[in-house]
């Protein structure tokens, strides 16, 4: 029965909606992406107590969260996934570990002398090192990272990463023709934006991929990029973002987590649009506060929560490949653009489909997006250099 609702799960379409602009509070995250009345607000709820569940025994799970929980990006599609293994049976637990990395190691010691739960599965950019530490010293332990690549031999971890190139570069190809667009809040010169969290080797890829499909659409198009210096400052993401739209910046996308919100409260107190990341960031202000919800566009959606889904569907069959990771891409569904009635509203049917195009030609291979990982850093910066706004 299990495998059947994992299967379900995983051939169901997620509902995306792409609008959303600023409020200080955090609705908890769904357990899907449906187009129901918001969740209640934060303090009402705890998101890592609903994540727990019994299960019928057979399989458990326990997610280590590297940050928090409601982010409105990353770590809430993660939880969706437990979610996802919850309802299919599996026993489920949350952990917010935050950002003290005094706590990391001895809560995956914990975790592996236990010997509780199947899967361990957390956020691998930060935490890869240690969880390989810890792997080698429990090897009847099973990791699943997501957000990471991995190299070595790691017999016990499954790690998944996610082609955010190619998501970036249908981002970059609507930031540009919004702004050229003559919309409602955009300049005469054709500026976009994207402020990450901080400086890292998949933030590099976003903009490298952002850059590149700008300029496929406007070749002089210039780009500013600014680092929050942190996942979790949204006051200093905030701060960035007003000085990006008071630099011409028409739109920004976000790749920088918690940190992320305070963006989308400068552009709805600018006037101007956002591109959110991860998941349908529109969902959490749709009913609640449909002013922010409009400033976001669309959103770049990394399916975090299908991947640790299909991750779960696979080790029930025994076929999960620990000891290898996996880059899932648009082709493979990893990732996509958020379309909903937001994206319909706000966008031109003649954007959308230079976007939808654009989509259609990296899967068929007629575009491939450049990556800043197994690249020269000189390439790299051939890529972004010019485009750079100085």
């Amino acid at each position: 029965m299990k495998k059947t609702f994992l299967a379900t799960l995983l051939a169901a379409t997620l509902v995306v909606s792409l609008t959303a602009c600023g409020t200080s509070e955090q609705p908890a995250p769904q357990a899907d992406n449906k187009e129901e009345a918001p969740a209640p607000a934060a303090e009402e709820a705890d998101p890592a107590k609903e994540a727990e569940s019994a299960g019928n025994g057979e399989f458990s799970a326990v997610h280590v969260v590297i940050g928090q929980l409601g982010d409105k990006s990353f770590n809430d599609s993660a939880y969706n996934g437990l979610l996802g293994l919850g309802e299919a049976g599996w026993g489920t637990k949350v952990i917010e570990l935050g950002r003290d990395q005094t706590k990391w190691e001895p809560t995956f010691l914990d975790l592996s002398e236990g010997g509780e739960y199947d899967l361990i599965i957390t956020n691998g950019p930060s935490a890869i090192e240690t969880v390989q530490d810890v792997a080698k010293e429990y090897p009847d332990q099973k990791f699943v990272l997501f957000d990471t690549e991995m190299e070595g031999d790691h017999p016990n971890i499954y790690a998944i990463s996610y082609k955010q190139n190619e998501g970036a570069y249908l981002a970059g190809v609507l930031a540009a023709l919004v702004t050229t667009s003559g919309m409602e809040g955009t300049n005469p010169e054709p500026i976009i934006g994207l402020i990450g969290g901080m400086e890292h080797p998949i933030i590099t890829d976003w903009i490298v991929g952002y850059v590149e499909g700008a300029r496929s659409v406007e070749p002089d198009i210039k780009v500013i990029v600014s680092y929050v210096g942190s996942w979790d400052d949204s006051a200093k993401g905030k701060e960035l973002a007003l000085a990006q739209y008071n630099q011409g910046a028409d739109i920004i996308i976000t790749p920088a987590e918690t940190a992320a919100l305070g963006c989308v409260e400068a552009a709805k107190e600018s006037g101007k649009y956002i591109i959110g990341i991860d998941v349908d960031q529109s969902m959490a202000f749709k009913g609640i506060d449909e002013e922010a919800a409009n400033c976001i566009l669309t959103s770049i959606l990394k399916n975090v929560d299908l991947s640790i889904i299909r991750a779960g569907k696979l080790y029930e069959e025994g076929t999960l490949p620990f000891g290898t990771f996996e880059s899932l891409g648009i082709l493979e569904d990893g990732v996509g653009v958020a379309y909903n009635e937001y994206y319909d509203k706000n966008v031109s049917q003649e954007i959308r489909d230079q976007v939808e195009a654009a989509k259609e030609d990296i899967v068929n291979g007629k575009i491939k997006v450049s990556s800043a990982f197994n690249t020269d850093p000189e390439e790299v910066d051939k890529i972004i250099e010019p485009a750079l706004l100085k």
